[in-house]
């Protein structure tokens, strides 16, 4: 099978061509359809579909939708640098297309190069591809019309890997508009303020693909590093206005802007507002979560316009600044998975503002792959998936998502990985060659909680051959008492105290905690008794070795004699770890228990066990509230997500990676909750 693309530029980086068919006449069509890196798929203007639904390197996935439309376009943006949101690979556009009265193949659409977006601009984020940034001297709607173009494109034929099929709904594309304007005025600009940079920029040709920064045509957080913004001010450069979305949407950008001359448009967003206490400040911070969250339109002459981004973005606040000569109107067109219900209401507000925003939090990161956020990053991490997982079941009553998610990674995997070992991320381009091998122990958590919840289908049949090479792997780094010890790699308990390198290093004790209950799962996926021996030996060399009779320390490093002793580190969430994993009991660890439970939490004394390190959100919060529901203590579950949740949800209609602020507020794995909220209104749970 063979797709096509413009010829002589599959190396071109940032490039956007658009292949277009002209049915002649309005119709019902059936369209089936593929792209690389990414792209939109359009019916007489009106957008259809945001792909590809993405999948291992090996493969792609070709998208089936019934469509009426006379004019068919397909948008498709190469990249041409490795992301962590799409993996590097050639650029190709296939497409057939079936009425009743024809068939048309790929060859038999037009190739246009759309050159409003500039190419060479700085990366969008780290882990994404380029900032937007446009040079606009008219609208689309040529190309959507089917009007003259000009010349197409000479196209060269691309040969296509093999089909990987999914079964995955077409997102919702539901227009938002702003719920209210948080204030206005004007903006000046001020030449001597600096310019933000970040790692983004300084890693271009170190470790990043991308345009160094002598070779930017334009960088639009430079010009909005230097705005002064003055609320109901009358002088400045430009207006404008800061809208609330009304919650943190994922989304196209879309404006439509009547420009009496030409002028400057530029939209800067983030998940939540900073509080300024220097005036000129904006309240939106466009580096906040380390990324360059500000979109630039040069129009260049009069006119109206319909403008939109080509890739989604995630934004509560949005200010757009404007030239004096325009009226600009903004909406956001949203991607969302379209399966989810809330089915959960109560007469306290609080939980069902917090049960809104775990299914907005998962709407947004369960579209084609379970992501860990769909701003900086739209990754697929494992471990994170574990718990998105659980809400799929929640708020859908299925778990195809997270089905397409597990066969990515029974596919052709990265060829870096030392045998046995799966990504960390997937599918994603790895710039350092790094996986965590915690994430490969989740991954057989994730694969026997599948089992046991649907069976042992055709997901769990491939995936049989990865635990087997996983337990393999791990066996290599087992001591002389059976825990695995200096493990490589990155090695993650949470974003914590207990991820410091003195915590993590020899024998990491949560580690071997969930290494023993990795083994337990692999027991079941496999039907290998021995393996659940295994486990009963880890687990009593953690309880023997790591537990003091008070605490179990972090990990356990070689005195001078070689014998492996407690750090004498500690961290709540090892606490937590131990019960969670079932390698202490309450039963037979009550003082412990009691501790953890009465004493450690969110309403922790400020100076309790200072020795103690506080912990995140994942784990440390998610295995404290897991264990309350194991206790059957609906109230303080009920207690502990209004403390614990009640803010992000008031403040971004949407769940967070961390305990604050500090990254993203848009977290996949935090919708689990709604696993909590369930159980203490109703008493019932679904796993």
């Amino acid at each position: 099978m063979y797709g096509i693309w413009g010829k002589g530029l599959s190396n071109e980086k940032n490039i956007t061509l658009a292949f277009r068919l002209d049915l002649q006449k309005e119709c019902d069509c059936t369209v089936r359809v593929s792209a690389a890196a990414h792209y939109k798929l359009y019916a007489d203007g009106k957008l259809c579909f945001f792909g590809p639904e993405r999948t291992a390197s090996n493969r792609i996935s070709i998208k089936t939708l019934a469509l009426t439309g006379k004019v068919i376009v397909a948008e498709v943006t190469h990249i041409g640098v490795p992301t962590y949101a799409y993996m590097m690979r050639p650029p190709f556009f296939y497409a057939s297309v079936k009425t009743k009265r024809a068939t048309y193949s790929t060859h038999d659409f037009s190739c246009f190069r759309l050159r409003d977006r500039v190419q060479k601009t700085p990366r969008y984020s780290y882990q994404r591809g380029f900032c937007e940034i446009y040079d606009i001297a008219g609208g689309r709607e040529a190309l959507y019309l089917g009007c003259d173009m000009g010349d197409s494109l000479p196209v060269e034929r691309v040969k296509l890997l093999p089909r990987c099929k999914k079964e995955l709904s077409v997102p919702r594309y539901a227009l938002h508009r702003p719920q209210s304007v948080v204030e206005s005025g004007r903006v000046r600009v001020d030449a001597t303020r600096p310019v933000w940079r970040d790692g983004l920029h300084a890693l271009v040709g170190k470790k990043l693909g991308g345009f160094a920064e002598s070779e930017w045509q334009a960088c639009s957080t430079d010009d909005a590093s230097r705005f002064v913004f003055i609320p109901d001010g009358k002088q400045g450069q430009y207006r404008y206005i800061t809208l609330d979305m009304g919650r943190a949407i994922t989304g196209f950008f879309e404006l439509t802007v009547k420009a009496r001359a030409a002028g400057k448009v530029y939209v800067l967003f983030d998940e939540i507002l900073r509080d300024v206490s220097a005036r000129g400040e904006s309240r939106v911070d466009f580096a906040r979560n380390a990324c360059s969250s500000v979109f630039l339109w040069n129009l260049s002459a009069a006119g109206e316009f319909t403008l939109c981004t080509a890739e989604p973005y995630t934004a509560r606040y949005v200010s757009v600044v404007y030239c004096e000569t325009a009226d600009v109107h903004f909406a956001l067109r949203d991607v969302e998975n379209p399966d989810v219900a809330v089915r959960l209401e109560c007469d306290d507000d609080d939980i069902n503002r917090i049960a809104r925003a775990a299914a907005a939090t998962f709407a947004q990161n369960a579209v084609d792959i379970l992501t860990d956020c769909p701003s900086r990053e739209r990754t697929g991490w494992l471990s994170d998936s574990y718990f998105t997982s659980v809400a799929e079941r929640y708020f859908t009553g299925d778990n195809k998502v997270e089905r397409a998610f597990l066969d990515n990674f029974t596919y052709g995997l990265p060829s870096f990985l030392p045998k046995g070992m799966v990504p960390m991320a997937y599918p994603a381009d790895d710039y350092d060659n790094v996986f965590i091998p915690n994430w490969a122990m989740w991954y057989v958590l994730e694969v026997e909680k599948y089992k046991r919840l649907y069976g042992t289908d055709r997901t769990v049949r491939r995936a049989k051959r990865n635990v087997a090479g996983i337990v393999r792997y791990f066996a290599g780094f087992e001591n002389e008492w059976g825990l695995i010890e200096d493990l490589p790699g990155w090695i993650f308990v949470e974003w914590s105290a207990a991820n410091n390198a003195d915590h993590v290093c020899g024998i990491n004790i949560p580690t071997n905690m969930c290494y023993a209950a990795m083994l337990v799962a692999a027991a079941d996926i496999l039907g290998c008794k021995r393996l659940r021996e295994k486990a009963a030996r880890v687990r009593k060399a953690v309880n023997e070795h790591a537990y003091n009779g008070t605490l179990y320390a972090d990990n356990l490093v070689r005195d001078a004699n070689n014998v492996p002793v407690p750090s004498g580190l500690f961290t709540e969430v090892c606490q937590y770890y131990a019960f969670w994993f079932d390698c202490a009991e309450r039963e037979t660890h009550a003082a412990l228990y009691d501790l953890i439970m009465e004493k450690f939490g969110p309403h922790r004394a400020p100076n309790f066990m200072p020795e103690v390190a506080p912990p995140n959100a994942m784990y440390g919060v998610y295995m404290r509230v897991d264990l309350r529901m194991r206790e059957g203590d609906r109230q303080a579950v009920l207690d502990e997500c209004k403390a614990y949740f009640s803010e992000m949800a008031r403040r971004t209609g949407t769940l967070w990676e961390n305990n604050d602020a500090r990254a993203s507020c848009n977290h996949g794995f935090a919708s689990y909750c709604i696993r909590w909220l369930v159980f203490a209104l109703t008493g019932r749970d679904m796993l």
